[in-house]
């Protein structure tokens, strides 16, 4: 079978997003299952047993991490994020838009390039204090993406700070929004 080698670099990228962060803290609630095919499957941490920390920092890593060679949009990242989104957030993944995303200066020379972008998210010291027992909760998330050439380089990029806010629903928490912090 002969494939391209375009193919094997979006393959390699894919598989790149997919274990970005794996080094991080975060990793070490995830579940990790043995494939049929000797490799490794990592499932995100489950959104009915998260608390509202883990939520904010585990959907904003999905929505900022894209594959650009093979995503239509950014929006494919929020839609990938959805067990972890309510309220408008919720209803405009749900929805398939693509209409509202504002698109990255760099998406299409990622996507000629192959590259994808990984996120690796902490919760920031800015995060204000709040009360036992509040249903919504405002955590500051500070994101760092890297770019993952297929050439096997990786560029960082610069750390970027997001308030987020969730929600306690019956199903555990979701993120319902999140803003850029200048």
């Amino acid at each position: 079978m002969r494939i391209a080698r375009g193919t094997i670099a979006a393959m390699g990228t894919a598989a790149a997003v997919a274990l970005a962060g794996c080094g991080n803290d975060t990793t070490r609630d995830q579940h990790v299952h043995e494939g049929s095919d000797d490799h490794q499957v990592i499932e995100p941490l489950s959104p009915q047993q998260i608390d509202a920390d883990q939520t904010a920092i585990t959907a904003l890593q999905m929505i900022l991490s894209w594959q650009p060679a093979l995503d239509e949009s950014k929006a494919d990242a929020l839609i990938r994020a959805t067990a972890y989104l309510g309220g408008d957030l919720l209803a405009v993944a749900d929805s398939g838009t693509r209409a509202d995303v504002r698109p990255d200066a760099d998406w299409q020379q990622w996507a000629a390039s192959k590259d994808a972008v990984a996120a690796t998210c902490v919760r920031a010291d800015s995060t204000p204090a709040a009360p036992a027992g509040m249903r919504t909760m405002v955590v500051d998330v500070t994101c760092t993406q890297t770019v993952l050439h297929a050439g096997g380089r990786s560029t960082r990029l610069t750390p970027q700070l997001w308030r987020t806010t969730t929600v306690r629903t019956d199903d555990g928490w979701r993120l319902t929004d999140y803003r850029f912090q200048q």
